[in-house]
């Protein structure tokens, strides 16, 4: 175990061969409002930044919307706009190239319920030479009778059973350019929220059990659409005044989970050795701190783990070294901010 710890913070895994670290950043700006900005980081510590052009290709002006981490070491990266309709895009900045991805069927107005999305993967299928994305869609009861249309009767409408609440799994091809529905095997009380991870041709998210609060990783193969559920142990000392935060992290090619508590100084990052299996879980390192240093956005290279933290200051710390070192960047109030690694891709989204 001490072999494998030593080579995972000293041999660079070829998963990073030619790749680039981009910031993503979703900041309020006193003069111009609430701006999305994405910068390419280059130097010994990431100390060059070069901002990138982030052309618009919504249907609005200034949309909000996230960038994913899923899938952008394919060159491709996934933009998500909730608000006002769900859009997703996905975009290639080496050629600037565009794609706008059909709705699905379960965005269409009827049956008059309000529609709620997470994207929880995005990546390549190797095998097939697709690009395929995976949703959760689930939905909440109308309870505004303005936004309905004049020829439907609220009474009727409110009473309606046949309208349903069921959540949905999607996935969606590209070179088929079609929605269909999959099966998750995931208990009913579970939620999905999180940045998910891509790897190999496997999406890999988060989800949590609402009843018990058991965490669990889940991990599916875009090729056959097998998925694997693998309970993540909490191995770390509990303690009623806090809540257990997680965070999924692929380090220098391995699928990683950090643990903490909020506002406290000691991570806990734990390595899985094998799908499905809850026991294959082994901690390699615990981080014990002098200062609390935030909330982890994302992994450079090899095994830098960025942290946002709590004066809203970039920070990314070493686990070859042990050091903290400041990014740099000014300090302003951050309403989205992620690492996320890219390699450039000059083939068009469509061949």
């Amino acid at each position: 175990m001490n072999k494998f710890r030593t080579n995972l913070i000293t041999i660079p895994h070829s998963y990073y061969d030619d790749t680039s670290i981009l910031l993503n950043q979703y900041v309020y700006d006193p003069d111009n409002g609430i701006c999305r900005s994405l910068y390419l980081l280059s130097g010994e510590r990431f100390e060059n930044r070069v901002k990138l052009d982030f052309p618009n290709p919504f249907k609005i002006e200034e949309p909000q919307f996230d960038v994913l981490q899923s899938g952008s070491i394919t060159g491709i990266l996934c933009l998500y706009s909730s608000y006002p309709s769900n859009e997703i895009v996905l975009w290639n900045p080496t050629i600037n190239e565009f794609k706008v991805i059909p709705h699905s069927s379960v965005d269409s107005v009827p049956p008059y319920r309000h529609i709620h999305k997470e994207i929880l993967g995005f990546g390549y299928d190797p095998i097939s030479e697709d690009y395929k994305i995976i949703t959760y869609v689930y939905f909440s009861r109308v309870n505004d009778q303005s936004i309905l249309p004049p020829n439907v009767n609220w009474e009727d409408f409110a009473h309606s059973r046949e309208i349903s609440y069921e959540p949905v799994w999607e996935i969606y091809s590209l070179r088929c350019n079609f929605w269909k529905k999959i099966d998750i095997p995931l208990p009913i009380c579970c939620y999905c929220k999180g940045e998910g991870l891509y790897m190999d041709g496997i999406c890999h998210w988060p989800a949590t059990c609402e009843d018990d609060g058991q965490h669990y990783l889940v991990s599916f193969y875009l090729n056959n659409e097998v998925c694997f559920i693998t309970p993540i142990p909490i191995d770390i000392n509990f303690d009623e005044n806090y809540i257990v935060q997680k965070k999924l992290l692929m380090l220098n090619g391995s699928l990683a989970c950090i643990l903490w508590y909020k506002y406290t100084t000691t991570y806990h990052i734990l390595f899985l050795g094998e799908l499905g299996v809850k026991e294959s879980w082994t901690k390699l390192f615990v981080i014990e701190l002098s200062d609390y240093i935030g909330y982890p956005i994302g992994v450079a290279k090899k095994c830098d783990i960025f942290f946002l933290k709590g004066d809203r200051e970039l920070v990314y710390f070493d686990l070859c070294t042990e050091m903290i070192e400041k990014l740099g960047c000014i300090k302003r109030k951050y309403y989205s901010t992620k690492i996320i690694i890219y390699k450039k891709n000059l083939v068009s989204i469509e061949k």
